[in-house]
């Protein structure tokens, strides 16, 4: 055989290991209990006791880890990935940065979450079905996931993610937010879910 035929053969066998390792990555997502990991979505939250109350304590629930990652599973389409919370106010939030917070961010991790960026989209379908499923210490909570769009709040919520990062991130300075876009961000309020 020719090194012609030698290449042809190895880049064939390089696409089909390819593709074999998506197929599997798409199967152990839909098979999966929860997220795969921190990057890789995964399947519907079926795992957990169910909470059975329409009013939470979120700030006695999570203790002192606001922002640590939690499961969320949207319904429809069913997926789950980790999130970051937020308790403002004693509801339950989730922001979802669209280049706000990471845009401030530098070298290896900017590029890291832009690449996220780059394939998120739970938001939009979060819009247009907000029924969610939380699961926190193995406790899932049905939650009904409604978008914030009042100024006021997105400021508030805004300067407390703020505060929180500059403490993940000190004694680095925290830039300002970007100029262009992408510089946005969503936040969903964790509402109990309508009967």
């Amino acid at each position: 055989m020719t090194a012609r035929t030698w290449v042809t053969y190895g880049a064939a066998l390089v696409g089909a290991l390819a593709i074999a390792t998506y197929a599997a990555v798409l199967v152990a997502q839909r098979m999966s209990d929860g997220p795969l990991n921190a990057m890789i979505p995964g399947g519907p939250l079926k795992v957990g006791t169910l909470v059975d109350q329409r009013t939470i304590d979120w700030r006695a629930e999570l203790g002192d880890r606001d922002m640590a990652p939690v499961e969320l599973q949207l319904v429809e389409p069913p997926g789950s990935r980790y999130v970051g919370v937020m308790v403002h106010g004693g509801e339950l939030y989730v922001p979802c940065d669209l280049g706000y917070m990471w845009g401030r961010f530098a070298g290896n991790q900017r590029r890291m979450l832009h690449l996220i960026y780059l394939f998120k989209h739970w938001h939009e379908d979060a819009l247009r079905d907000g029924r969610a499923v939380l699961r926190i210490d193995g406790r899932r909570y049905e939650r009904q996931a409604v978008r914030v769009t009042d100024p006021a709040l997105i400021a508030a919520l805004k300067t407390q993610l703020e505060t929180m990062a500059r403490a993940w991130i000190a004694p680095d300075e925290l830039a300002p937010p970007p100029a262009q876009a992408p510089n946005d961000i969503w936040f969903f309020r964790m509402d109990p879910r309508p009967v």
